[in-house]
């Protein structure tokens, strides 16, 4: 934005709001002082003045589109403003007492006219500033800084009221006088504010309406269509009419009530404080609604609005009504910046005019009948005094603050009604794999212990459910409500033959209980919805049809690890997933089969234990210069590569290799594979670094939620997890963040085989506090650790349970060289023991106990998470890891999930500059820091996923949102310069 835009913001949002502040604040005062003025007179004049700037609003908004100008109509208009200000100069009792002989009368044709003249003065300031100026800031910004514009416009009224305070504290508001001055002087400075224009302000382009119907464009902000359209424009434009009526209920009064009703002579100097810090608060929170959005955004104003009304209520004391005043502003004005942000957020640019009416109707129409009204109603019965020229007044009461209280709780049932539709409305986005399947992930589902006898049970299920994808994605063909339980039957017949001694039946996963049925015979159960596992159902098995059922129960229990499920989904919290969600198989086996393999590599040969009950098993290794074999007896043995005659080659993201093995028993056999290359820390550089194979890496790496927009849980085929990893190493990327979810082994091979290095996170459980666990961390409070959670026996002893069978199911895969067990501290407890207890589990890979903040003592690298802000890592004696960062937002509309709401941090209107954004903070942020020992960064991330717009692809995976050809270069040359700073020096530690 040019400098000049913001100049003329701030000139014609502050005069326009001195002019509003003195006819919405001191217009009561004057026609309370000097005509003595009724609550029902002044509730008449603020509702005629709505109507007026309403329908002036619609006028005038369609024609300014009719005609595709903005400039003249802003700068006539305060013109023409300026000059209605100046005759109100006229209205004084001496010359109605000489027209009328009568003070009552005087008094009486005073107020009439004060109305009448207030609607013509209305229809001005509303053509210009409400119709006109509104539509041209909605014009001039866009996402990327509608907040701040916001925060600036909708701070101006209460430094207005400062303004309008200062000023008037040289007036005797008692005289006729002292408002004829007063009258002057505003008049004068809009209408030359009105020339000024002319200078300041550069036309827009507006897509021109010339040749449409003026009278339709007039009503087009509530034709029905439009209204279906736009269905989240007029839902907040709703719950900014409550809004409004909240504060309108009291405003009109408020200065009153300080003088009259608390008898506060000096109101002025106990508000001015209270209205800077308001202001101040306002600007800042302009930024915040940039980076958090609407939902985060807008509670803590209502709540801060409704402390305030609470103090006012209940105290008449200086200091209390000086703190409720200022948290009455600062929810007023932080409320109307983030109701402004999102309505126009929400409006189409090209008829931001035909929508002015619609916002006025929301901020000025039904606010300024139904406030005021109510606040008259209120102060029916208020105590009433004769003054000494024998015509009577009202003493306003602290009535008029429950009444607005009471509104306000009205609106957060409205704003909880809003989130409700945006959680459940969103868009069906199919992804281009997700057609023509007939048995979904048909693949062999363990490729690290493969054998022949199996048979796969994915596909259409009795329930109408396609196994392996979870009910509630697009891709099962589920279309019922999924409750708290589900049932899963379909029977299924071998081919004869195929059962050798035992049969086992698989599963990949299962949210959150399984109990299974064979044949009407239970055969066992199982807790937890990340885990693959399995039942011997030789006994139950029959010849012939077989009927499995599988009854599910998932209650998202936070006893249990859930992840990133939420029932009530939004921003960082997805559709939660039930039941089955992994591939369902049986395996033939003989009785002393080959149970299990673990497979501890180094750099030049391999450690493999055999679990069996068979005596003796061979190994043999397909190395590319001969097959090496191994007669055992034992449980484990190593094979040396080198001392085997061959010459090992190690497994790198750039040349992934892989050995194949097969283990042979005298009735089994199957095949696996494992890589030679080791993980550890070394001193290079003078700095602690994580190092592959003896050799520093940085982990340049993209953090993977792996969700999808018709599986959730599941891409349509393993092809999509291939395209995920391809794409990212496209674009320059060695690393993923596998972010709080485990994924069936076929992923993990893919990342073995393609060359993808893989940070595993444990999955959470426990309550989240968004407060606890996010808001104070961001603010700097990272010091409570463990102490935040009550975390009960049987809730830890679940988590290290699946802690360790999780590590146990993925250790033979060597593209996972790190673990994560706490992410930002939810659920964390006994950090330092949790560390322990993995480690004497896997001490071959780098372990980040608590990921973000909340550290412990005990961790292997300094593991930070960043957003909103750049800036330079600190020195750490701790390999640095940037855990997190980034998060930075580009909505395309046809691919975005949600239909109303978009989450991100910070939004940019195109490819072009979000692509330059990111290239930014690498280049201002990640590699500066890499000298202080930074060894690996995660950007958020790979893909948008629902409500979060902040994917480098779309949630379809059909489009990417940067230039790759830039990235790619941003990915070189942190790749060159961490190999030039750790090139330097290279000393074992």
């Amino acid at each position: 934005m040019s400098k000049g835009f913001w100049v003329a913001l701030v000139i014609f949002s502050l005069m326009g709001q001195v002019a509003w502040v003195v006819e919405n604040m001191y217009f009561n005062v004057f026609i309370y002082k000097i005509f003595h003025a009724s609550a029902t007179q002044i509730s008449l004049m603020v509702g005629l003045s709505a109507v007026m700037a309403t329908v002036t609003t619609l006028f005038i908004g369609a024609f300014s589109d009719k005609v595709g100008k903005r400039k003249i109509f802003i700068c006539a208009g305060y013109i023409a403003w300026g000059m209605s200000i100046l005759s109100f100069c006229f209205l004084r009792m001496d010359l109605l007492y000489g027209m009328t002989g009568s003070t009552i009368s005087a008094a009486s044709l005073g107020v009439s006219l004060v109305i009448i003249m207030d609607c013509v003065m209305t229809f001005f300031g509303s053509s210009a500033n409400d119709a006109c100026f509104n539509a041209w800031l909605t014009e001039s910004g866009d996402s990327t800084n509608r907040g701040r514009i916001e925060g600036i416009n909708a701070m101006m009224p209460l430094v207005a009221v400062l303004v309008v305070f200062g000023g008037f504290a040289a007036f005797d508001l008692e005289k006729g006088s002292s408002w004829t001055m007063i009258f002057l002087i505003i008049g004068c400075v809009v209408l030359l504010i009105g020339i000024l224009g002319f200078f300041l302000i550069e036309d827009t382009q507006v897509e021109r309406q010339g040749n449409q119907d003026y009278f339709k464009n007039i009503l087009y902000g509530f034709r029905p269509e439009v209204i279906r359209e736009n269905k989240m424009l007029y839902a907040v434009v709703g719950a900014y009419a409550v809004f409004g009526i909240s504060i309108q209920t009291f405003m009109p009064y408020l200065i009153l009530y300080y003088e009259q009703g608390l008898g506060m002579d000096n109101y002025t100097f106990i508000l001015a404080p209270a209205i800077i810090l308001a202001s101040i608060a306002t600007a800042l929170y302009g930024k915040l609604y940039d980076s958090l959005g609407f939902r985060r955004s807008v509670y803590p104003t209502i709540l801060l609005l409704m402390a305030g009304y609470v103090l006012l209520f209940f105290f008449r004391a200086t200091l209390p009504v000086f703190f409720g005043s200022l948290l009455m502003m600062t929810g007023q004005l932080t409320g109307m910046a983030v109701f402004g942000a999102k309505i126009r957020d929400n409006t189409p640019e090209s008829r931001a005019g035909l929508f002015q009416g619609l916002r006025i109707f929301g901020q000025v129409f039904i606010p300024g009948i139904i406030g005021p009204a109510i606040g008259a109603l209120v102060l029916q019965n208020a105590e009433r005094i004769i003054n000494g020229d024998g015509t009577e007044s009202f003493l306003p009461n602290r009535n008029i603050f429950m009444a607005a209280l009471g509104a306000a709780v009205v609106l957060l049932v409205i704003l909880n009604a809003i989130f409700t539709m945006v959680r459940r409305e969103h868009r069906i986005l199919p992804t281009e794999l997700g057609d023509g399947l007939e048995v979904p992930f048909s693949g062999y589902p363990r490729p690290q212990l493969r054998r022949e006898g199996w048979y796969c049970l994915n596909g259409s299920w009795d329930n109408g459910i396609v196994v392996p994808y979870p009910p509630q994605s697009l891709l099962s063909g589920y279309r019922k409500r999924v409750g708290r339980h589900l049932t899963y039957r379909r029977s299924f017949t071998l081919p004869e033959g195929f059962v050798k001694d035992k049969l086992l039946l698989h599963f990949g996963a299962v949210d959150q209980k399984a109990q299974v049925f064979l044949n009407g015979q239970h055969i066992g159960s199982h807790e937890g919805g990340y885990l693959a596992f399995s039942f011997d159902i030789t006994k139950a098995f029959q010849s012939g049809e077989n009927e499995l059922v599988v009854k599910v129960t998932d209650t998202l229990s936070s006893l249990l690890p859930y992840g990133k499920q939420r029932r009530k989904r939004g921003e960082m919290w997805y559709t939660p997933v039930s039941g089955i969600w992994q591939t369902v198989w049986l395996e033939s086996v003989p009785r002393d089969y080959i149970e299990g393999l673990k497979i501890t590599p180094d750099l030049t040969g391999v450690l493999l234990e055999v679990r069996t009950q068979a005596k003796e098993y061979e190994v043999i290794i397909h190395a590319p210069e001969k097959d090496i074999r191994r007669t055992v007896t034992g449980q484990s043995v190593r094979i040396d590569l080198e001392q085997e005659g061959c010459s090992p080659v190690c497994w790198t993201p750039k040349q992934p290799f892989l050995y194949e093995f097969t283990v042979r028993t005298h009735t089994d056999q199957v095949e696996s594979y494992f890589a030679l290359r080791t993980v550890d820390i070394r001193l290079v550089d003078e700095k602690q670094r994580i190092c592959l194979n003896g050799k520093p890496i940085f982990l340049h790496g993209i953090l993977d939620q792996g969700y999808y927009s018709d599986g959730i849980y599941l891409p349509a085929s393993e092809k999509g997890y291939e395209f995920d990893i391809l794409t990212m190493k496209e674009l320059g990327f060695n690393t993923l963040r596998k972010h709080i979810k485990t994924e069936p082994e076929c992923f993990y091979y893919l990342c073995d085989k393609l060359g993808m290095l893989v940070l595993q996170d444990m999955v959470n459980s426990g309550r989240y506090s968004f407060l606890r666990d996010t808001a104070l961390p961001t603010l700097g409070f990272t010091h409570f650790g463990n102490k935040r959670h009550m975390v009960g026996k049987r809730r830890k002893a679940i988590f290290e349970k699946h802690m360790q069978e999780t590590v146990s199911q993925l250790y033979n895969h060597p593209c996972i060289i790190y673990y994560t067990i706490f992410n930002e501290g939810w659920g964390q407890f006994d950090s330092d023991r949790m560390y322990g207890v993995l480690k004497g589990m896997d001490s071959t890979r780098i372990i980040d106990t608590t990921s973000g903040w909340f550290t412990g003592k005990r961790s292997d690298v300094d593991s930070r998470h960043i957003y909103f802000k750049a800036f330079l890592l600190p020195v750490s004696d701790k390999p640095l890891v940037l855990s997190e960062f980034g998060g930075y937002s580009y909505v395309l509309p046809e691919h975005s999930y949600s239909l109303h709401y978009q989450h991100g941090y910070g939004f940019f209107k195109d490819e072009g500059a979000l692509t330059d954004k990111i290239a930014e903070v690498y280049e201002t942020m990640v590699l500066p820091s890499l000298e202080n020992g930074l060894c690996g960064s995660i950007y958020t991330q790979l893909s948008d996923v629902e409500d979060e717009v902040n994917g480098l692809y779309t949630y379809d995976r059909k489009l990417c949102k940067v230039n790759k050809e830039k990235l790619q270069r941003v990915s070189q040359a942190i790749y060159e310069a961490y190999d030039a700073v750790c090139s330097r020096q290279e000393t074992m530690g």
